[in-house]
């Protein structure tokens, strides 16, 4: 019975001593290269496995990260299509305005709906222009004709008779806010009274 109560004190010992040897945060067990199977020592320390996007080049691999200033088409072609959500979304506020163009936009709600797409298109489309001009002269030229569709030059030709007619005033967007807005009809003349506050109650 002594014998018996020794073996089982002896095998408690030895699981403890096994425990502390693979647990122990200072043990030392190499850890694992990313490449080899998990866990495959036995010590638990195992490495981040690769994957077939760490290993297959056609999945990606070995290809440096897209850079945000890169003049590279292939750097920034993928950016202009992710951000083409937002100009289509711009554009869409439009859809209502295109071929209205009387008094009736003076009134308030439909006022107010004029200026925030007005507002919200020429942001965006200035800001998209300014910050691929940053990459560089092909950036610049993809992003220009991404805002070049038959689209856009209509929403210009729309605007531009608004600010003619008064409806729209060139005072309501300051270029420094709305640098794209400032260029794009710098050269256009307010030749009607147009919206007044009254008018916009």
């Amino acid at each position: 019975m002594i014998a018996a109560a020794t073996r089982t004190v002896g095998m408690i010992a030895l699981a403890a001593v096994a425990f502390v040897y693979v647990f122990e945060p200072g043990g030392t067990h190499r850890v694992l290269d990313p490449n080899d199977p998990i866990a495959a020592d036995g010590s638990l320390i195992a490495g981040r496995a690769h994957t077939i996007f760490d290993t297959d080049p056609a999945y990606g691999a070995f290809r440096p990260p897209a850079r945000s200033d890169s003049d590279d088409p292939a750097d920034f072609e993928p950016a202009i299509k992710r951000d083409r959500g937002w100009a289509e979304t711009d554009r869409a506020l439009f859809k209502r305005l295109l071929g209205r163009l009387d008094w009736s936009l003076c009134k308030s709600s439909d006022h107010a709906f004029l200026m925030m797409a007005v507002r919200n298109y020429y942001g965006t489309r200035g800001r998209e222009k300014h910050n691929f001009s940053l990459r560089g002269p092909r950036a610049t030229a993809a992003i220009e004709q991404e805002w070049s569709t038959p689209l856009d030059r209509q929403i210009d030709d729309y605007v531009r008779h608004a600010v003619q007619y008064g409806i729209v005033h060139k005072s309501d967007f300051p270029a420094k806010t709305y640098p794209e807005f400032a260029h794009v009809f710098a050269d256009t003349e307010e030749f009607g009274v147009g919206c007044t506050g009254t008018d916009r109650r």
